[in-house]
Parts: structure tokens; C-alpha cells; sequence
């Protein structure tokens, strides 16, 4: 699963790409070692053993020396082919993971398509194939939406695995003689450590977690070397295993030929969890220090403790039924690598919850998840979000998975199969970025995508049989995930249909030159422009801010101000938080002020907020950067005074005060079905809940003890 700690310095504020290419190089490649790798590192705990526990067997010599080749040859495959030598290749703006693979196959999709639109509104339409793409152009980008949010729900799936998985192992050793249940509490106690410690412990543990994992891989290195060294016989023996042929007498002529040995690939996958992470985390550590670690020494480390593992179970296959990693170790430093292995394991478990906390921010900036409040844990590292509801959601599930299975041999039947989903979806979308990216012929692209596609297919449905077993779990939890990411995009997709209705019908009346009904309302600026110089109404002294879902749209708040209370303040600012196509915004451009008509006092202001950043109150904190606009400034000036970056990068505007009549009004919603059909309100019912139970706007937007008014409204979906 995709790990997402980043260890990365300030940038200057006016670069919008990732923080990576301003920290030094080698910095870089200690912090992926740490970050990045910590999944993968961790998997010779269990990999080994789980080949021959899908195999219900004990191995011989040969198999032993088989099973290594399968190994070597899928790191060799998956990590140095495919990871490194391709997917690593797409970036956007230097941002890695699904989500950013999807923005470029997306954004170069529009163009084919002669589409030119940067405001979160076009975005919607790139994600929806709502406006006025043609329909072969629509059809694609859905399939790309799909292939794109099915991929982020399998990674989250998989996350509610890693951890348990993770931890279980690192426990299962021979110098930790406990009982079961022992080993369940130990194992919980620590899953409650490390998810407490989230919202203050992020910095901490990337403080310790690049040394202690090179610690940690020249540690297996090491004992793989021990056990070169005390049987060179077999150590010999075992070096043919490095010749692709062994993967034909594995599966071909080897005691577990056939179906056995396609089964034990589900075991073998293993190996391999935490690749994406290397494409995830590539904005931020950049694609040279990640490869660097991984060719000088995540992969030469791991190549020795799989070829020590190897020599050990050849010479006692029995090794088997315990944990062969400790079986390399010589028994005077038992204990110190089994404290090194449980460090491990909870590094590999904060880099997939950090993980996880990222694309769920991303996701939101996407309008695929309704609004939750996003925490920068360090305003030094970008990529250290922290999201409570998540947090807690995680490690109830991670908890429950610990109870149920209670050891990570019993784990492997529910492991795999979300993260070898995750393979295939990236596979699919690689094809998008070969045909339509690169501009490959088709020919190419399919000699390029297929060999991917039939291994990961292999992968996917090997770990398929376990579905009955308890391979249900992360599928269920994915298919949940989805579920409520398609459901909230359809709701988004329904409202944004309804707008552009009314928005084309209000636009048409205007050119017609109607006339502002006394009861009627307005949905586009220049709608409100008419009403507030056509209609008679009450404008007190004071200042409105009108948070609204796009920018020129009027929010239903003001129709029920206007239409109710025949009332509005002497000042209208309509403010809209956008989201750019480019993960960071630089601070200068974060504000965009204009004024509508200086005489009616409306005005328009647009906050921007690239896709990869975290939204914080203390980043919007709408008071402290709209102190300035206050009545009598906005009366007497066009421009918005210079702003300021404070030490904790967020926009400020001196000692200016607010205008104490400033109110901000809050638009809420209450959705019902236009049709009456069981479907529809099923729909609208998980769109309305998903709602309802969002981050609520005064605190999203940092306004607490602000004067704040909360219009609700209904509207039919």
C-alpha cells in the first residue's frame, strides 16, 4: 500500500511543484529509505512462509530454491520494470499516486478534445464528462474516473491490512514465547500507540524512521551474508535460483507444479507490497532518490535476506512453520533484531496511515469525498496531513482485523487481493498514459501493457481463491469505499447539472431583458447585479461574506435573504474556495479580489488552493485574510493591499482589523429526489448523509467566534 510521511523542507512560496527539488539530494534518499520502503522492508517477515502455507506443504531443496527465484524475479519485475522504469515516468506538476496519474491522463484528454478550462467547475467537467465534450471524449474520461477512484478504494482497503499484518509478524518470534492472546493485546497496544500519536507523533517518527530503516536493511543484509558465509554449499546451490529458468521449473517441473504453484503466488506477492508507495510518495522525494535507494540498497538488502531465508529452509525445512527471517539470526542477537523488527513494523504502519490520510485529502480536493477537516501536523513538511475521522475509522478497522485473525499467519488469507486490484487499475491507466500521453501507436502500447497486465491478472486472481476464506474483508471495504466516493460524485455531478440549467436559463432572461420578479431568484452574479438595483431593499450598514460552491454563482442563502427578509447587507462579497489543477498555488496568487459594482456594493473574491495541499483552518483562517475588506476600505478601493507570509506560510494582512459588522453566512442544504422512483431516493439519501455528516463550514474554514449565519435551503436532486 502507498506510503505518504514526507520529510520535505519549505519551498519557496511562489513554486507551485512539489517540495522535493528543494532539499538535498541525499537527505532525499535517507528519507525514502525511511518512508517509502518501510512496507516493502518489512516483508521477510512473512513472505516466505506464506508461499508454503498456501501450498499446505513442507519444501524441499529445489522448491526452496524455486520459490527464491519467484521472489527475486518479482521484485525484479514489479519494482525495477514496471514502477521505476515506467509508471514513475508520469507526473504532474511532480506529483505522484492514482490521483495524479488520472489529473494528467485527464487533462490531456480535454485538450485532445479542444477543451480549454482551468476553474474547479471545468475540473468537475474533466471528472464528469458534464459541458460540451463530445461523447467519445466523455466516455473516456469516465473510464478513466472509474479506473482512478477503484484504485484509490483498493490502496484504502488494503490499509485497513498493512498494519495488523505488519505489526503480527514483527511479533512472531521465538524470543516472544507468549500466548495468543498475549500476542493479540501487544499487538493492539502498539496499533493504539502509533494511531494516537498521529496529530503530534508525524515529525518524531520521521525524525528516526530513514536511519532506523537502513539500520534495519544492512541488519537482513547482513545476516543473509552470516548465512552465506556458514554454508557456502548451499549458498552455491542456491545461486542458480538467480536464473530466470527456475521460474519454468517452479511452475512447470517443479513437486508443485501447476495449479499448486499458481496458488502460491498469492503468497508470493507479499514481496512486493508497498510499490505504490514509490509512485505515491515521487513528488515529494523525487524519482532519482527513491530509485537511488532502492537499486544501492533496499533491493541488494532484501536479495540477501531472501537468499539467507532460502539457505536456512534448505537445510531445515521445518524452519518453515516458524518465522524463517529469524532464522538467519544468530541467537545472541535474537532479541536486539526482533526490537528492530517491531520498530520496523510500526514505521511501515505510520507510512501507510500517513499514506492513507493523503490520498483521502486529495481525493477531497477532487470533490470525491465530502469536506473533512485536513490538519498540517508541520508547516515545514507539506505531506504530514492528519484527518481525525479517518484516523479513528482506521484504527477501529485495523483493531478488529487484529482481534478477529490474531496472527499474520492467519492474515494472508485476507491479504493481497485489494493491493494486486490496485496493480491492475494502475496497469489500465498506464495504458490511457501510453496511447493518449505519450502517443504511442497502439501497437506499441499493447506490447508495452499487456505482459503488465497478464502478471498482475495472475497476481489478482490467485489471491482471488482466498475470498472465501477471508479475502472478503479488504473487497468489502474497497466496494464500500467506492460506493460512497461514486455516491457523493454522482450528487456533486447532479448539483453541477442543475446549476449549469439555471444558470443557461437566468443568462437567456437577461439577454431578453425580463424583468426581476418580486419572488424571483438569482443564481449568477450578474442575476444579483439586476435584483439589487431593480428591487427595493433594506441594505443596513455591515459586511456579508457569502461562502459559495463556485465562483460567479449566487449561494441560495442570498435568495433567501432577499426573497424572505427583503434584506442584504450594504456590502455582498461573494467568496469562493477553488481548487487549481496544480498541487500547490504560490501564496501571492492564493486571493483573487474584484469588484462587480462599486455603487451596489458587490464584489467577488476567490481563494485557490492547489490539489495536493492540505486544507487547514489555519490555512483558510478566513478572518485574519479578509481582514482588510472591511466596508469602508471596500467603498473607496479597487485593490486589495499586499499581503504578508507569516512563519507559518499563511496570508496575512498586518494589524488591520475586521469590520466588526463583518458577518459570514454559510450556505446548508437539504437534498430530495426529483424523481420518485426508489433508486433516486436511495441516492439522494447516502448523498444527503454523506452531507450532513461533513466537516462542519465554521470550523473547515477556521470562523470560529466569527459572526457566522447558517441559511439552510432545499433543493431537489
Amino acid at each position: 500500500m502507498s506510503s505518504d510521511i514526507l520529510s520535505v523542507v519549505s519551498r519557496p512560496l511562489n513554486d507551485r511543484k512539489a517540495g522535493a527539488r528543494h532539499t538535498s539530494f541525499f537527505p532525499l534518499v535517507l528519507g525514502a529509505t525511511g518512508v517509502v520502503f518501510g512496507d516493502i522492508g518489512t516483508s521477510p517477515l512473512y513472505t516466505f512462509n506464506s508461499i508454503f502455507t498456501e501450498l499446505h506443504a513442507q519444501p524441499q531443496k529445489a522448491d526452496v530454491q524455486q520459490a527464491f527465484s519467484v521472489i527475486f524475479w518479482t521484485m525484479t519485475w514489479m519494482i525495477c520494470y514496471k514502477y521505476i522504469g515506467l509508471v514513475m515516468r508520469v507526473s504532474h506538476h511532480g506529483e505522484g499516486g492514482t490521483f495524479a496519474m488520472m489529473k494528467v491522463i485527464l487533462q490531456t484528454l480535454r485538450h485532445t478534445n479542444h477543451e480549454d478550462s482551468t476553474s474547479e467547475e471545468d475540473t468537475d467537467e474533466e471528472m464528469t464528462g458534464i459541458g460540451s465534450n463530445p461523447e467519445r471524449g466523455s466516455c473516456q474520461q469516465s473510464v478513466v474516473l472509474f479506473l482512478g477512484v477503484v484504485s484509490c478504494s483498493m490502496l484504502v482497503g488494503d490499509g485497513v491490512i498493512t498494519p495488523p499484518n505488519s505489526v503480527l509478524g514483527a511479533l512472531n518470534s521465538p524470543c516472544l514465547q507468549v500466548s495468543e492472546s498475549w500476542n493479540v493485546f501487544i499487538a493492539v497496544m502498539i496499533l493504539l500507540g502509533v494511531f494516537g500519536l498521529q496529530r503530534v507523533g508525524s515529525r518524531i517518527i520521521g525524525w528516526i524512521a530513514g536511519p532506523l530503516m537502513v539500520l534495519w536493511f544492512l541488519t537482513i543484509a547482513a545476516m543473509g551474508i552470516y548465512q552465506i558465509a556458514m554454508n557456502p554449499e548451499l549458498a552455491a546451490y542456491m545461486a542458480h535460483g538467480f536464473s530466470p529458468v527456475k521460474l519454468y521449473h517452479f511452475f512447470v517441473l517443479g513437486e508443485f507444479r501447476g495449479f499448486r504453484a499458481y496458488r502460491a503466488i498469492a503468497g508470493v506477492v507479499l514481496c512486493v507490497t508497498g510499490a505504490e508507495a514509490l509512485y505515491a510518495d515521487m513528488g515529494h522525494f523525487g524519482a532519482g532518490p527513491i530509485t537511488t535507494a532502492w537499486f544501492f540498497l533496499v533491493w541488494p538488502c532484501l536479495t540477501l535476506q531472501y537468499f539467507g531465508q532460502a539457505i536456512v529452509l534448505a537445510a531445515d525445512p521445518t524452519l518453515i512453520n516458524s518465522n524463517p527471517l529469524y532464522s538467519t539470526v544468530p541467537n545472541s542477537l535474537i532479541w536486539p533484531v526482533f526490537i528492530l523488527a517491531a520498530l520496523a513494523a510500526i514505521i511501515a504502519s505510520q507510512a501507510l496511515i500517513s499514506g492513507v490520510f493523503t490520498l483521502m485529502s486529495q481525493a477531497h480536493a477532487l470533490g470525491l469525498v465530502p469536506r473533512i477537516l485536513v490538519l498540517h501536523t508541520n508547516p515545514d513538511e507539506r505531506g504530514q496531513v492528519y484527518i481525525p475521522e479517518i484516523n479513528w475509522l482506521l484504527m477501529i478497522a485495523c483493531i478488529l482485523v487484529t482481534v478477529a485473525f490474531k496472527t499474520s499467519d492467519a492474515l494472508v488469507s485476507a491479504y493481497g487481493i485489494a493491493v494486486t486490484g490496485a496493480f491492475i487499475f494502475t496497469t489500465l491507466l498506464l495504458c490511457f498514459v501510453f496511447h493518449y500521453v505519450w502517443k504511442c501507436c497502439w501497437a506499441v502500447t499493447l506490447l508495452a501493457i499487456l505482459p503488465m497486465l497478464m502478471i498482475d491478472l495472475v497476481f489478482w486472481t490467485a489471491n482471488l481463491m482466498k475470498v472465501l476464506q477471508a479475502g472478503w474483508v479488504p473487497l468489502v471495504l474497497s466496494g464500500l469505499i467506492y460506493f460512497l466516493m461514486y455516491s457523493h460524485h454522482w450528487g456533486r455531478n447532479r448539483e453541477l447539472a442543475n446549476h449549469i440549467h439555471e444558470e443557461e436559463e437566468e443568462l437567456a432572461n437577461l439577454h431578453r431583458h425580463s424583468k426581476a420578479g418580486s419572488r424571483s431568484s438569482c443564481c449568477t452574479v450578474w442575476g444579483l447585479r439586476r435584483h439589487l438595483a431593480s428591487r427595493d431593499l433594506a441594505r443596513p450598514d455591515g459586511t456579508a461574506f457569502f461562502l459559495t460552491p463556485k465562483e460567479g454563482r449566487v449561494p441560495s442563502s442570498v435568495n433567501v435573504l432577499i426573497n424572505e427578509l427583503g434584506s442584504v447587507p450594504r456590502t455582498l462579497v461573494l467568496l469562493h474556495v477553488a481548487y487549481s489543477e496544480e498541487p500547490f498555488v504560490a501564496e501571492s496568487e492564493r486571493l483573487k479580489w474584484s469588484t462587480v459594482d462599486r455603487g451596489l456594493g458587490l464584489h467577488t473574491a476567490t481563494l485557490s488552493f492547489g490539489y495536493a495541499e492540505p486544507l487547514t483552518a489555519a490555512r483558510f483562517d478566513l478572518d485574519s485574510k479578509l481582514a482588510f475588506l472591511t466596508q469602508d476600505h471596500i467603498t473607496r478601493s479597487k485593490t486589495a493591499p499586499a499581503g504578508r507570509i507569516d512563519e507559518e506560510g499563511n496570508l496575512t494582512f498586518g494589524k488591520v482589523r475586521a469590520d466588526p459588522h463583518v458577518t459570514y453566512i454559510v450556505n446548508s442544504k437539504r437534498f430530495v429526489a426529483a424523481e420518485d422512483s426508489c433508486l433516486a431516493r436511495a441516492q439522494v439519501a447516502i448523498f444527503s448523509l454523506l452531507n450532513r455528516n461533513s466537516q462542519s463550514p465554521v470550523s473547515f474554514f477556521g470562523l470560529q467566534g466569527q459572526s457566522v449565519l447558517e441559511v439552510s435551503a432545499v433543493a431537489e436532486l
